[in-house]
């Protein structure tokens, strides 16, 4: 039966020269599995610190990837929030031409409202109008915007006199105290005696002049 050394497969021994193969195949065997293993144990470390460089190598890319996933979680992330503030000026957008179209229905259900109410009145009127326009000439169109243009004026000279009105409240009595003593004033000079004489002579002093001239 062979023997199984090491994992290496020692011959059959026979006889004594096959014992002699024998031992030297069992030496051969020895040295060779002896070189193999030393070969293996100086190039373990190797080996190991290869392994675990690659390792760390893929542990860093293994980062990076993670690195990446979570830069990408954190764009969708962003994303979403846009889409939603995209989402929520659409629904206000939505709600103000909502809004718009109800005041638009409601000011032309106004407006045909007014149309209803003026145009019959603006048919009754329109041949009024028209007559007008047609007698209206160009002076008197100038005419007008001229007095256009000086309602400001007229405005401020108003602004002026109307607190001068005001006190006429006040002048009134002063008014008819004046009179009152004017009247008492003629009285009095009418009752001067020769009065009528000399007002006669200025009477007619007063007519020779109108003659004169």
């Amino acid at each position: 039966m062979a023997l199984v050394l090491a994992g290496v497969r020692l011959p059959d021994p026979v006889d004594g020269k096959s014992a002699v193969g024998f031992g030297i195949g069992v030496v051969k065997a020895s040295a060779r599995w002896a070189r193999e293993s030393v070969t293996f144990a100086v190039e373990l470390p190797g080996r190991i610190s290869a392994l675990l460089d690659e390792a760390a190598v893929l542990v860093a890319r293994i980062d990076a990837v993670v690195d990446a996933a979570q830069r990408l979680i954190d764009r969708t992330g962003g994303v979403i929030d846009r889409v939603d503030s995209v989402v929520d000026g659409a629904a206000s957008t939505t709600r103000a031409a909502n809004d718009v179209v109800l005041t638009a229905g409601a000011t032309s259900t106004t407006a045909l409202e007014l149309v209803e109410l003026f145009d019959p009145i603006a048919q009754q009127s329109a041949p009024f109008a028209k007559k007008f326009v047609d007698h209206l000439s160009e002076d008197e169109v100038d005419a007008a915007i001229e007095m256009v243009d000086q309602l400001p004026g007229l405005v401020k000279h108003m602004e002026a006199v109307i607190p001068i009105l005001a006190t006429l409240d006040t002048v009134s009595p002063e008014i008819h105290e004046l009179l009152a003593v004017t009247k008492d004033v003629r009285r009095a000079v009418i009752g001067i005696p020769g009065f009528k004489f000399f007002r006669n002579r200025g009477e007619e002093k007063l007519a020779d002049e109108e003659d004169h001239h």
